[in-house]
């Protein structure tokens, strides 16, 4: 009788741990799905707003940015163009001033156009210094 029991017994905890290992795979399946839609709500979310975003809402507004020059750490100076004028601003993390204004330029000549130089040139120029010095 001791033996029946004990079998009874050991065939019942074989059935409880094997529902308890098919109810854990089963979450943990849930979890991986759940997980796998989450990511690719987000990664669908974020390519909407590279495609439809806030960047192409303010492609209406009247205001655009010309050029803008780093003079220091965290310090820029920007030429914005609003309506028929170009205003040079001044602009640190802590204030925007405006320095002046300036009637609309042609399109041929920008702010980047200016304050760049070609790097093909100034390479050539001090290659032509270095063998001049050289000899």
């Amino acid at each position: 009788m001791k033996l029946f029991f004990l079998l009874l017994f050991s065939v019942a905890s074989c059935q409880a741990a094997d529902e308890a290992v098919n109810s854990a795979s089963g979450n943990l399946l849930q979890v991986t799905l759940s997980l796998v839609l989450v990511l690719g709500l987000i990664i669908a979310i974020s390519m909407g707003f590279k495609k439809f975003g806030i960047n192409r809402m303010q492609s209406n507004l009247p205001v655009s940015v010309i050029g803008a020059v780093s003079i220091g750490n965290h310090q820029r100076l920007m030429v914005i163009e609003v309506g028929e004028e170009w205003i040079v601003l001044g602009v640190t993390p802590q204030n925007i001033s405006t320095i002046t204004s300036l009637p609309r330029q042609s399109a041929e000549v920008t702010v980047t156009d200016i304050t760049k130089p070609n790097f093909a040139t100034w390479m050539q120029s001090t290659l032509e210094k270095y063998h001049a010095k050289k000899n």
